[in-house]
């Protein structure tokens, strides 16, 4: 064997190397060919939106599931007492209704989606104002009665 050829652990070594970074890019670029029909560039990006949103939709049940997780133990564990109790309970009710509606309803800031936030904000003022009126005349009908 000269001085100048490679061992053979060193020609292993160089292969199992380029192996490996071939398919990290592969993993990369979800293993596929560039494509070359119109056809399958769209199925490509359907693929790709469908990946999208699954992701989200587990990143939304994850955080929903830790969050709900996360108000029961204060509350069974007395981690916080009455009020305080009840402010972080309808602080992570706030935060899980923003998660709901970000990795479920997928309602977010831009523009095209501006109109839908907007329709479910009104619809809950509207919501609020209607349970609020009962809350209103059920509790005045009560101090009448006393």
């Amino acid at each position: 064997m000269s001085a100048h050829a490679p061992s053979k652990g060193a020609v292993l070594l160089k292969a199992v190397g380029a192996a490996a970074l071939l398919g990290v890019a592969r993993a990369a670029t979800g293993g596929r060919r560039p494509p070359r029909d119109p056809r399958e560039e769209a199925y490509a990006d359907m693929d790709a939106e469908k990946r999208r949103d699954l992701a989200t939709y587990g990143i939304g049940y994850v955080l929903a599931l830790a969050l709900t997780g996360l108000a029961f133990a204060v509350v069974t564990w007395g981690w916080a007492a009455g009020t305080t109790a009840l402010g972080i309970v309808f602080a992570l009710a706030l935060v899980q209704a923003i998660v709901h509606f970000r990795c479920f309803l997928h309602i977010d800031l831009r523009r095209s989606h501006r109109d839908d936030l907007q329709l479910i904000l009104f619809s809950s003022l509207i919501v609020c104002l209607m349970v609020g009126g009962t809350l209103v005349v059920l509790f005045n009908l009560r101090m009448r009665m006393m």
